[in-house]
């Protein structure tokens, strides 16, 4: 089976914007964005709610985020969205089930198929609460659309936009909670379980 010629222009996309980015603490991953692997697999579609923010989110970007926007939507009813909880798991609001999502394209499980890096973007509709909660890879936000305020460790929590970069060590307690917008970022997960979910408390 042949790589689908989407799937190449999302890998490109998701490589090249991590890539070109200026940040020191994103310097950590770009050798694992670069050389993420050699194998793709067809991971198929499944559709989430939350991918049909995307598109009202582009006009919240900026012009070093909107042409990785655009790609995302023009193939957001392609991917395969997931969501790392379930409402059994009872760790996340029925809110923010019912508006966020991720669509993975190098990592564990495709489609192109990385032991060393985990990237792709999130979506979070309006007024969620993200608990905090860890894992023991180490991880990067880039907001590409909206902001919201991010709760670090000890550090005071902060407002974060379009543009901003924040880095998350290994096990670290983080969180966020959005506002009237949508938030998208863009995410890079490395030296961990690629696909640990996060505990919480």
């Amino acid at each position: 089976m042949s790589v689908q010629i989407a799937d190449l222009e999302l890998l490109n996309a998701v490589r090249d914007f991590g890539l070109m980015q200026t940040h020191p603490v994103v310097d950590k991953f770009k050798p694992a964005i670069d050389d993420w692997g050699n194998d793709w697999i067809d991971v198929g579609q499944a559709y989430l709610p939350a991918a049909n923010l995307l598109d009202d989110a582009i006009v919240n970007g900026n012009p070093q985020t909107r042409d990785l926007l655009e790609t995302f939507a023009r193939h957001k009813d392609r991917l395969y969205w997931e969501q790392s909880y379930k409402k059994e798991d009872d760790v996340v609001s029925d809110a923010m089930l019912a508006a966020y999502g991720f669509a993975e394209i190098i990592g564990k499980q495709g489609p192109f198929v990385s032991e060393r890096i985990r990237a792709g973007i999130g979506i979070y509709g309006p007024d969620i609460v993200y608990p905090r909660h860890q894992h023991q890879a180490e991880e990067i936000y880039i907001i590409l659309a909206g902001s919201a305020k991010f709760k670090i460790g000890a550090a005071e929590e902060a407002k974060r936009s379009t543009g901003d970069v924040v880095y998350v060590e290994s096990n670290t307690p983080h969180g966020f909670r959005t506002n009237d917008q949508s938030l998208v970022i863009y995410y890079l997960w490395q030296a961990g379980d690629l696909r640990q979910i996060s505990s919480f408390g």
